[in-house]
Order: structure tokens, then sequence, then C-alpha cells
């Protein structure tokens, strides 16, 4: 018989005096499930209301006692088992994490042990004793150390006498027909005099601007840029002295 089958089986066949008892069996163990005060209570009440009810084996619905029972104890222990449940999984949680972080601690401590005492043994590997200790023959020692500081001193100085002789035997670089726009000379780059006026030297710069500018040698503007830009220069330089 099915569960729907069964319950309306118990119901239709129901008395009064049957359903007054059913109703007493259920309100008491409920009310004295629902004062409980103390932690100790609803634990014990909630522990025995599902254990009555996960392990009845009649096969009666509303005419079980034991069932009854234990739906008296569980119901107004709801909330509780809802909050004892969720507080057991927060604490269990914790609990595992702060055991994680007590291993990885512990864990991450022993490697720095380990790196600390390899390191040990590599500096003692690396250890020179035999300099450091030095034997009777230290005047040796010393005259090999002042020899090699003298060699070391020479092939330095030989060094910087060959930069710096390096620096005036550099070869002068040929710009050919445009050697002019790389004169140290303002006046030479825009081949103006120094009696000219700020005017005249404002129409020579124009004129080397529209015939050198980048935008009108496209075939090589790396050198007019940097021919114009010499250019600029020495005008801005000139229009400084001549104002």
């Amino acid at each position: 018989m099915g569960f729907f089958e069964q319950l309306n089986s118990e119901i239709t066949r129901m008395t009064i005096e049957n359903f007054i008892a059913l109703s007493l069996m259920f309100y008491v163990p409920f009310h004295f499930s629902r004062k409980a005060g103390s932690l100790f209570l609803h634990i014990v009440y909630s522990f025995l209301g599902l254990y009555m009810i996960l392990f009845t084996e009649d096969t009666r619905i509303l005419n079980d006692p034991k069932l009854l029972v234990g739906l008296g104890l569980v119901i107004p222990q709801i909330r509780f088992i809802i909050q004892f449940t969720k507080d057991s999984i927060f604490t269990i949680k914790m609990m595992t994490a702060n055991t994680y972080y007590f291993f990885v601690t512990i864990y991450y401590k022993i490697q720095r042990l380990i790196s600390w005492i390899q390191d040990i043994i590599l500096m003692f590997k690396n250890f020179d004793f035999k300099t450091s200790f030095k034997s009777n023959d230290s005047y040796t020692d010393e005259k090999t150390y002042n020899k090699s500081y003298e060699e070391e001193t020479h092939q330095k100085k030989e060094y910087y006498n060959y930069e710096e002789n390096s620096k005036y035997e550099e070869p002068k670089k040929d710009y050919g027909e445009y050697e002019r726009f790389y004169s140290s000379s303002a006046y030479v780059i825009l081949g103006v005099s120094e009696n000219d006026s700020l005017s005249d030297i404002k129409k020579a710069y124009k004129k080397l601007v529209r015939i050198y500018h980048p935008d009108l040698n496209p075939n090589d503007i790396e050198l007019y840029t940097e021919i114009t830009q010499n250019i600029n220069n020495a005008y801005d330089k000139l229009q400084k002295i001549h104002k």
C-alpha cells in the first residue's frame, strides 16, 4: 500500500478517541521541546526526535506513536537544527583553515632552516683557508701582490692613454658640399657676416629653409633633417646676439 493510500485509510478509520490520543501523543513532546531553554536540552530533543523519525519501522503513519513523538520533538527544534548545522560547518571550516595555515607555516619554516644550513655548508666549501691563514712566507705573498697591482695599474694607464689618443686621432668626417652646415660658427652656417642686420639674417635663414627642408628633399630625409636642425640652431643663436 502506498503512502497516500495508507494515510487515507487511517484518516477514514479514525475515531474521536483515537484522534484525541494521537493529538496528545504529538502535543506533549512538542510542548516540552518548545520550552527547551538550554543548549543541552535543544541537542537532546533534536537528537531523540531525529532518531525516532529516521529509525521507525512501523508501516503506519498517523497511528505510529514513535513517529508522532519524534515529530513533536523535532518540529520546535527546526530553527535550532538549521543554525547548529551552519555553526558546525563554519567551525569545521575555521578549524580546517587554521590547521592548513599552521602546516604551511611549519613547512616554510623548515624550508628556511634547510636553506640556511645549505648556505652555511656552501660558505665553508668556498672558504679558502690557505689565503685566510697566511704561512710564514707572507713576505713573498705580499711581493707577488704588489707586482700584480703594478701590472694592473700599468695596463690601466695604457688603456686610458689609448682612449685619450683615439679621441684626438679620430678622423674628421667629410660632409662634402654640406660642410658649412656642420661648422661651429652660426654665421658660416647661415652664410652671413657679423655686420649684417637681424633682418638680413632672417632672410638668409628663410632662404636656406626653403632649400634644405626635409619635406622638399624626400630622397634623404635623415640628412636634410639634420641640416635643417643645424640651420634652426644657428638662427636661434644669432637672434639672441643681434637683438
